[in-house]
C-alpha cells in the first residue's frame, strides 16, 4: 500500500509526521517502509545521521528516489507494492504537474497536513480541488485523502473545529484529529519516538491506524 504526505504549500510538516509515522507503526509491529522523493532528501540524511549516532538496528528502511528521472518509476512503484510493508512516500512541496501525476496516481492514501493560516489554508484549498479533479478524471484510480491539521496553536482549537464545520466542503477528504504546536516535533529520529512526540501525534496517528489499517 502506498501512502503519501503531501502539500504544495511548504513547511507544513509532511517529512515530520512521516517519519513519526514510521516510528509509530514500527513500534507496534506494522510494516513499514519510507521513500524520500524530496530533493533536498531530508529524511534520507536523517537516517544517514542516526545511523552514525545510535548503535541500534533500525526497524524500517529509509530509501531515496530522485522524481526527476520518471523513467524507472513504475517498475520501483511495482516492486514495492509487491512487499508486505506499507510504503510511506515523504513528497516536495511545490511539485510539478508530471511529478505530481505519477506520484499522486499510484497513492492509495494521500494526507495532507496543513497550518491554520491563512496562506496554508487557501493553498490547501486549491490543492484539495486539484486532487478532486484528479479523482473525477481517473475514477478507476481511487484513492482516499486525509486532511492533517498540523502544528496548531492552543488558542486555535475553537477556531479551527468552527472552521471545520463552515468550510468542510472546501476540503473534499477525510479529516484527522488536529496535531498541536509542540517543540518535541522540531527534533527528528528514524530510530524511536520519544514519549513527549507519542503524547502529541497519537491521537491523530491512531485515526489513521484506524482508517488506513483497518484497526
Amino acid at each position: 500500500m502506498i501512502i503519501t504526505f503531501s502539500n504544495r504549500k511548504s513547511r507544513v510538516g509532511k517529512s515530520s509526521l512521516c517519519l513519526a509515522l514510521a516510528n509509530y507503526w514500527s513500534s507496534r509491529g506494522i510494516p513499514v517502509k519510507v521513500v524520500d522523493v524530496d530533493p533536498q532528501e531530508s529524511l534520507y540524511n536523517t537516517r544517514k545521521d542516526d545511523l552514525k549516532l545510535y548503535d541500534l538496528l533500525p526497524k524500517y528502511d529509509v530509501l531515496k528516489y530522485e522524481m526527476e528521472k520518471l523513467d524507472g518509476f513504475g517498475d520501483f512503484i511495482k516492486g514495492l507494492k509487491k512487499e508486505s510493508s506499507y510504503i510511506l512516500f515523504d513528497s516536495p512541496s511545490g511539485i510539478n504537474g508530471d511529478i505530481f501525476m505519477h506520484l499522486i496516481k499510484i497513492s492509495d492514501y494521500v494526507l495532507v497536513p496543513f497550518q491554520y493560516e491563512t496562506y496554508s489554508i487557501d493553498i490547501t484549498g486549491r490543492y484539495s480541488r486539484a486532487l478532486k479533479i484528479l479523482e473525477d478524471t481517473f475514477p478507476e484510480q481511487h484513492r482516499t485523502v486525509v486532511y492533517i491539521p498540523n502544528m496548531i496553536y492552543p488558542k486555535d482549537i475553537d477556531c479551527l473545529a468552527n472552521y471545520w464545520s463552515k468550510y468542510s466542503d472546501c476540503f473534499c477528504g477525510l479529516k484527522a484529529p488536529l496535531i498541536t504546536l509542540q517543540e518535541c516535533m522540531r527534533e527528528r529520529n528514524s530510530f524511536f519516538m520519544a514519549p513527549d512526540v507519542l503524547d502529541c501525534v497519537s491521537p491523530c496517528f491512531e485515526y489513521l491506524t484506524q482508517v488506513i489499517l483497518n484497526e
